[in-house]
């Protein structure tokens, strides 16, 4: 896995697919590996997951921000809705407070009497007013 990232980030940075880049590439590559696994023994491979990982949330995000772009453009409804953190800590109510706001369409507010006030942006105004698709289940 880890040749292959490099290989193609080679590939990338030198913009040429011809047979010497690619048999350069690879003969690069595995140096690389090679020289980084004798200085850094195993942690080189921990970094390039990460690193890939990060990759990964930030497409999601991209994807996530595209989907919310139709109620830009056509006509949507918002409205507050409460959901209810009764008997949850401090940390709890944060962590649900950030999935809610990490969802497409919904954004947290503030914190009233044991309710998290969530705005939600929906296609008519029953769904923007309605609490029940904004947060299902247990969080810890």
């Amino acid at each position: 896995m880890i040749y292959l990232f490099i290989l193609f980030l080679w590939l990338g940075f030198i913009g040429s697919l011809n047979d010497i880049s690619i048999s350069l590439g690879i003969i690069i590559s595995i140096a690389v590996v090679k020289i980084s696994e004798y200085f850094l023994k195993e942690e080189i491979k921990g970094v390039v997951e990460l690193f890939i990982s990060a990759i990964g949330r930030i497409i999601q995000m991209y994807k996530t921000t595209f989907k919310m772009l139709p109620f830009l453009i056509k006509k949507s409804y918002t409205g507050l809705v409460p959901v209810d953190v009764n008997n949850k800590t401090d940390s709890e109510k944060a962590a649900i407070a950030n999935c809610i706001t990490l969802t497409p369409g919904t954004m947290f507010i503030f914190e009233e009497n044991n309710h998290l006030i969530i705005h939600k942006v929906d296609k008519s105004p029953d769904e923007a007013h309605n609490p029940n698709n904004v947060w299902k289940g247990e969080l810890f």
